[in-house]
């Protein structure tokens, strides 16, 4: 039982603010009369009455469909149900009959309840503030606090969830997702996330913030408003799939819907979507196509049977997506497996195909597809391939087609063809998603990082000081040789004292400042010999180190000879791209993180190079990498 005052300050208000949406309040005195017994969680009579309207069924269907409900206890299969995968024999009818438990297109025809004080028996009985039901059927759970209640209140509301999830299981078998709020604030979280997994809802989009009176207001009308609420439970909950493991993910609908609404619109037939690195882009995919191919809360010619192409430009990129769309349950992906098999499918004259495909299967293409128009294509990383021959090929092969462009960084201003291809005039992005959106949402981590700009930092203009300090000691002759035959950035940097230094220098800064908070680290070298180098000064730096707390000689060289490890990459794979050392690198990157984090690299240090790594390449990959850095 709620107290006076978190009834008064928190349950009461929302209460009456969706009943101003169109729900209908259901008293906490009369849910216990509108189920089947206290154990029971779909109210009845409004499940058979509406069922049988939407679907134009006696009710003797309607009961048997509700009985068979009764048995289903996994989260998984009611969204199936809920979405149209269930069918019965009706009487008089040859065929099986789909039975719809939610009409989509018609918000209107379906009955949307809430009430509170919800108490469902078992072992140990639950009460749950505030129950939503569509048709009958329990569809999202608030828990409410005061807002007077001391500190810690959302997240002893998420607490109190996860303990009802726990003892009344009943009650989120149909589950979309919970609410925690203390009438100030609104957190949302999925079926069974963890409280690191909750998180404000931002963005009323189409709306704006200014149009409502506070954020609590606005988080409820953009969760729980019947049509809001309806698109989430069509199109926006995926349940992922991987090594055995299932994960419910949710996802907010701006840029997917924003996408959805310029196809329907049919006077823009691009647009370009920036969501950073590591907030999902991928999955912002997946919704959007999960949405073009099912609509089910739109009835429109132009989404009857679309073909939909998602193009990468790395085999590894065009395996993570494939595997995240067959994860996330999108019907019938097919990846293409060769120049062949792609120009067979998108000239087949077939509809309602999910294709995966990188850039490099469509050069030399320039037959038009018949029908084009009826093609939809998703291309991830567009500001890489889109410019030159490829991006030609592609468009010449599916002339009348959508373009949208989704990429992972920004796209420089000056980068004006990547705008002509994927905006109409006057706009660069039709959504995004900055890194600032991600940091504040908790989606990725922010990007720390101290500038140490040692003595012996070499700056171009500086060069012939930093000669004459460093070589000082050599003999005059010797030192006029090197002089008429020049020296290089690269031998400069490899000077021994000034690695010597720079290793010392590393290991301070990450004993003090890395090592304590559990991050590993990378040294990025100018070449081979440098990292002969940076090892020798570097295992020389951590065993002084170690002998100075106490360890003896012999064992500390021990520890620091095992503390890094030399890596070199000879010849990285080069990618027909813009910045094919950027893509090459990212690649050799992405696999040493791996094995870097699921310990096949169990060293505390990488020392690394790479060739023709310069300031920009590092530069990109600082920022696509989740550890710890010194560039050299």
């Amino acid at each position: 039982m709620s107290s006076p005052c978190e009834y008064t300050l928190a349950e009461k208000p929302i209460l009456d603010y969706l009943q101003s949406c169109g729900y209908s309040y259901l008293s906490s005195y009369k849910n216990d009369f509108a189920r089947d017994g206290l154990n029971q969680v779909i109210l009845r009579d409004t499940f058979m009455e509406t069922i049988s309207r939407i679907n134009d069924v006696p009710e003797e269907v309607a009961h048997s469909t509700y009985l068979d409900l009764l048995n289903v206890s996994d989260n998984e299969k009611w969204f199936s149900i809920l979405r149209g995968d269930y069918s019965r024999r009706v009487l008089g009818a040859s065929d099986l009959k789909t039975i719809h438990f939610i009409d989509f297109l018609h918000p209107e025809n379906n009955t949307f309840t809430v009430t509170n004080q919800y108490s469902v028996k078992a072992e140990h009985t639950r009460r749950a503030d505030i129950v939503l039901f569509i048709n009958g059927i329990p569809v999202v759970v608030i828990e409410a606090k005061s807002p007077v209640a001391a500190e810690g209140r959302l997240k002893r509301a998420v607490g109190q969830m996860m303990l009802y999830e726990q003892d009344i299981p009943r009650l989120f078998y149909s589950n979309a997702f919970n609410i925690a709020t203390d009438g100030v604030s609104v957190l949302y979280g999925s079926t069974g996330a963890a409280w690191e997994y909750w998180g404000k809802w931002k963005d009323p989009w189409p709306r704006k913030e200014s149009d409502f009176t506070s954020e609590f207001e606005m988080s409820l009308w953009s969760l729980l408003e019947p049509s809001r609420l309806l698109d989430i439970i069509a199109h926006f909950i995926v349940f992922e799939t991987r090594e055995g493991q299932t994960i419910k993910k949710m996802c907010r609908y701006r840029a997917t819907n924003k996408l959805v609404e310029r196809v329907l619109e049919d006077k823009y037939k691009r647009g370009l979507i920036w969501h950073t690195q590591g907030s999902g882009k991928s999955l912002t995919m997946v919704f959007s196509a999960l949405k073009l191919k099912s609509h089910r809360t739109i009835e429109s010619p132009t989404l009857a049977n679309p073909n939909l192409l998602v193009v990468t430009d790395r085999i590894d990129l065009d395996d993570q997506i494939a595997k995240t769309f067959k994860a996330c349950g999108l019907p019938n992906p097919k990846q293409m497996e060769s120049v062949r098999e792609l120009r067979d499918f998108v000239h087949s004259s077939t509809q309602g195909l999910t294709l995966l495909s990188t850039i490099f299967k469509f050069e030399g293409s320039t037959k038009p597809v018949e029908n084009s128009s009826n093609w939809i294509i998703l291309v991830d990383e567009c500001h890489r391939t889109q410019e030159k021959d490829l991006g030609a090929f592609l468009r010449a092969t599916l002339p009348d087609s959508w373009y949208f462009g989704f990429t992972g960084t920004p796209v420089k201003k000056k980068d004006i063809n990547t705008y002509i291809n994927f905006g109409p005039p006057g706009e660069l992005y039709m959504d995004r998603y900055g890194i600032d959106d991600a940091v504040a949402d908790g989606s990725t981590v922010p990007v720390r990082y101290t500038s140490r700009k040692a003595d012996w930092q070499i700056e171009a203009a500086d060069l012939d000081i930093l000669f004459d300090n460093w070589f000082a000691e050599l003999p005059d002759d010797k030192l006029e040789k090197l002089k008429t035959e020049g020296v290089s950035v690269s031998q400069l940097a490899k000077h021994e004292e000034r690695i010597e230094l720079l290793a010392k220098d590393i290991w301070e800064h990450f004993k003090s400042n890395v090592d304590p908070h559990g991050f590993k680290a990378q040294i990025v070298a100018i070449d081979r010999q440098a990292i002969i180098l940076y090892k020798r000064y570097l295992d020389k730096a951590i065993s002084i180190s170690l002998q100075e707390e106490g360890v003896s000689e012999e064992e500390a060289c021990r520890i620091a000879r095992g503390m890094s490890e030399p890596v070199y990459s000879s010849q990285p794979v080069v990618l027909a791209s813009d910045n094919p050392h950027i893509e090459s690198h990212s690649v050799f990157f992405y696999h040493l993180w791996e094995d870097f984090q699921i310990g096949r690299i169990s060293k505390t240090c990488i020392i690394c190079h790479l060739p023709d790594l310069t300031p920009q390449i590092f530069l990109h990959l600082f920022l696509e990498m989740p550890t710890y850095w010194s560039c050299i």
